[in-house]
């Protein structure tokens, strides 16, 4: 999904917010939805939005390489998009949750003019013969199609063994270091961990991290290291757990997954910790940007009276991320790819990796993630037979639920072009409706609309009683902004177990 959430959360409330970009602006008028003889006005500017935490798309099936066969309850192919939704579904009250990833502080409500004309080209591309075939039940040919609608590159037919860095014992968790390496750009790190001293198979599950508006860091926001809470050169163990308090319950979800009993892989996507761009490698131009957006708060404090609060070289690289992602994303479609289909293309071979580890139980895979890292695990679930359940935290709603003054707060990841031509988000979290799916919503989700959430969780009820007799969907809402929090993280880590017994 992701995205946002101040960049290097925890820091400088600034840092993520608006970034200095172009302002877009809409269309002058939309004619065909408009009664004869008037015209749409012109809508405000609307400045592009730093990229918020979010969803990234997780997984597609790769074109090369051999998936096993699913077991027979898990075979079934998907629920067509199209299938209609019950009028109302009950909706399961639960603990409250948090959530990592972006949140902008402050929301933007799009004006009604603007508004109305985003929905009436909605309307009209969902009719559009361009659309997917309500009719087509085939999950090869869905999964074909948003492999190529996100352009997701082969990845290695056999998959090589990973180097390992060093290994570690503490807090109850063993865990070893990893490095391999996708093909291109610098090497993926990751953190394999098991509950310290077990020997035996375990169940895995691959731990998605957030987009959060902050890049510098990926796995460490979900597992301790060799010295416990982690630092990097470029980011202190202070910061992280802020960050982590913020959208974690400070928390290091992977880890407490460990200790109960789980082989858990943490790993870096494209974009973020050991395969975030460097900044030296972001063009000139969006350096000039951010000093110049950074002289003007700084100019703007002082008019108010207030003393120019210091902005760290971390938070100027935040910044500096957000800025680039648009252009990157310009670069990656002129090649025919995407940030969504990239972060996939790693997901799919950090799933290789876990499934080729040693103690780890064949056909008793899981991936689960906030935010951005919940928008990897819905497509990593929907494209590869071996993820065995899923669990998804504050990231589920409609695209409509998105277009009602959030879409600037969400990154190119989580709103890749064309995936709604696949189907929406709940649609894509049910294409194996067999699947144990687990939905965790925040009801004061900073990111998504209520109404969205509501019928995303209505549309999955739904698609999940056709695939089923009894249902595989649980949903639960919890009264927490975008966060996961500490009483959800329990309430999925107990899913988790009872699901892969």
């Amino acid at each position: 999904m992701s995205s946002g959430p101040d960049a290097g959360a925890g820091a400088d409330s600034d840092v993520g917010s608006t970034p200095a970009t172009e302002p877009v602006t809409e269309p002058a008028q939309i004619t065909e939805s408009v009664p004869a003889g008037e015209t749409v006005p012109v809508a405000e500017p609307v400045p592009v939005a730093e990229p918020v935490p979010v969803t990234e798309p997780v997984e597609v099936r790769s074109r090369t390489g051999s998936v096993p066969a699913p077991d027979a309850a898990l075979r079934d192919g998907p629920v067509p998009v199209g299938v209609p939704v019950a009028s109302h579904v009950p909706v399961v009250d639960h603990v409250p949750v948090t959530e990592p990833v972006g949140v902008r502080s402050r929301p933007v409500t799009p004006s009604p003019a603007r508004e109305s004309r985003l929905r009436a080209l909605a309307a009209r591309f969902r009719a559009s013969p361009h659309q997917s075939n309500p009719g087509d039940r085939s999950l090869g040919r869905t999964r074909t199609r948003l492999d190529e609608i996100l352009g997701v590159l082969p990845r290695p037919a056999q998959t090589e063994p990973p180097e390992e860095l060093g290994s570690w014992t503490r807090d109850g968790v063993d865990g070893v270091e990893l490095r391999w390496s996708t093909g291109f750009g610098a090497s993926t790190s990751a953190w394999l961990l098991r509950p310290a001293g077990e020997t035996g198979v375990l169940p895995g599950a691959l731990a998605l991290h957030d987009h959060g508006g902050f890049t510098r860091v990926g796995r460490e926001k979900l597992a301790d290291g060799p010295d416990g809470v982690p630092a990097t050169s470029t980011v202190t163990r202070e910061e992280l757990q802020a960050f982590r308090d913020r959208y974690y319950g400070g928390r290091a979800v992977a880890s407490d997954l460990a200790r109960d009993g789980f082989a858990v892989l943490v790993h870096d996507v494209f974009g973020w910790g050991s395969r975030r761009i460097p900044d030296e490698a972001v063009a000139e131009r969006f350096h000039r940007t951010v000093d110049l957006q950074l002289a003007g708060r700084r100019a703007a404090s002082v008019q108010r009276g207030e003393e120019a609060t210091a902005v760290s070289p971390g938070q100027r690289s935040e910044l500096l991320a957000a800025a680039n992602e648009p252009q990157l994303a310009k670069e990656l479609g002129v090649l025919g790819t995407s940030l969504a289909g990239l972060v996939l293309r790693d997901d799919l071979i950090a799933l290789d990796q876990l499934a080729a580890a040693p103690g780890v139980r064949s056909g008793a895979v899981a991936c689960f993630g906030l935010s951005g890292g919940g928008a990897r695990a819905v497509l990593l679930a929907a494209m590869d037979d071996r993820i065995r359940a899923a669990g998804v935290v504050a990231m589920m709603s409609t695209f409509d639920g998105v277009l009602d003054g959030h879409a600037d707060q969400h990154s190119w990841s989580f709103l890749s072009p064309g995936l709604s031509r696949v189907g929406d988000w709940p649609e894509l979290a049910s294409l194996r409706p067999r699947l144990p799916l687990l939905v965790q919503y925040a009801e004061r989700d900073e990111l998504f609309e209520p109404a969205g959430m509501r019928e995303a969780h209505a549309i999955l009820t739904e698609r999940y009683r056709v695939g089923a007799e009894h249902s595989a969907y649980t949903g639960t809402f919890h009264d927490e902004p975008h966060s996961w929090s500490a009483p959800m993280q329990a309430e999925l880590r107990a899913w988790l177990a009872a699901t892969l017994a």
